[in-house]
């Protein structure tokens, strides 16, 4: 009977290696189908993590182009107001200089007049101040 005792024994251990094998390649084919999925989730993790960050890649451009145009107009509107306040100014300043233009001629015309008055009052005293001038008009003229 001793054969009979090692054929059980050998048929109870074949059969606990079936069942060990059988058990591991489960285990096995279990371990491999949450690797799929682990791989699986990362993927799609990876694709989102992508996907968000080209998301806000063109949001900051979007961004980008308004704050460009933000300052393009205020350049703008700045820069109107400074050719409108340079034009205020020219205005203002050939206001004055025309102003300051016909003040000098009109004391011009006061100043001929009181001449001719005083020439016409006093002609021997005018002739006496136009030759004293022609005089050292012409003595400075020499001396260079």
């Amino acid at each position: 009977m001793p054969n009979s005792d090692t054929s059980k024994r050998d048929t109870t251990a074949d059969k606990a290696l079936s069942a060990g094998k059988d058990a591991a390649s489960k285990a096995a084919a279990e371990a491999v189908d949450h690797a799929e999925q682990a791989a699986a989730d990362a993927a799609q993790a990876t694709d989102q993590s992508y996907e968000e960050l080209r998301a806000q890649v063109e949001t900051l451009k979007q961004d980008l182009v308004g704050l460009a145009d933000a300052a393009r107009s205020a350049g703008a509107q700045t820069a109107r107001q400074a050719y409108g306040g340079a034009r205020r100014a020219s205005r203002k300043a050939a206001a004055a200089a025309e102003d300051g233009y016909d003040f000098a001629g009109e004391r011009l015309d006061d100043a001929f007049t009181e001449a001719e008055d005083f020439v016409r009052e006093r002609p021997a005293v005018a002739m006496g101040l136009a030759a004293s001038a022609g005089f050292l008009l012409a003595m400075s003229l020499l001396r260079r």
